[in-house]
């Protein structure tokens, strides 16, 4: 087995269960933790089978990405029920608030840079799931503008693995 599935299930239910009123924004009548599985499985897909791979951060992680962010889960939560390294993770991909909206992106690709590259993958993962659909509500303006990230998260993240670098640049060609 490549990751202690208790680990992956005790991330799986926190998950679920800190996610449990939210909807995805498209389609809007699923469940958030189709999001999270969703994640989760395209970076298992995805990521080559490197030995060298922590799996539980990155399972455990790719579960828990939006858990600060889009919850009232804090870090200290994620630190006393998964440890420092998952807790760091997911604070790495969580966009800070209190920082200009425009410069939101480039200060969580510079904490994630500094991170495992695990943390890497699953915001590779989380962009690929994201793109594959597009939000029918978006302008074309909030479309391109999600595109032009991708590729942004794509140029700076790709180096953490050369499968879902492929996957996210083969979707951003097709959105």
């Amino acid at each position: 087995m490549l990751w202690d599935s208790k680990k992956f299930n005790d991330a799986m239910f926190f998950a679920v269960k800190a996610h449990e009123n939210q909807k995805m924004k498209y389609p809007s009548d699923m469940p958030y933790a189709a999001h999270i599985f969703g994640v989760c499985q395209t970076a298992i897909n995805y990521v080559e089978k490197d030995v060298n791979l922590n799996w539980d951060l990155l399972v455990q992680v790719a579960l828990l990405h939006d858990s600060i962010e889009d919850t009232e889960v804090t870090f200290s939560d994620i630190k006393i029920n998964f440890g420092e390294a998952v807790a760091k993770g997911v604070w790495a991909l969580s966009k800070d608030e209190k920082i200009e909206k425009n410069k939101q992106m480039e200060a969580c690709i510079k904490k994630i840079k500094n991170s495992p590259k695990e943390i890497a993958m699953v915001k590779l993962a989380d962009r690929i799931f994201n793109i594959r659909g597009r939000v029918p509500t978006w302008s074309k303006e909030r479309q391109e503008f999600y595109k032009q990230e991708a590729k942004y998260i794509c140029d700076n993240l790709g180096y953490a693995s050369s499968g879902l670098k492929a996957a996210l640049t083969d979707a951003i060609s097709n959105y």
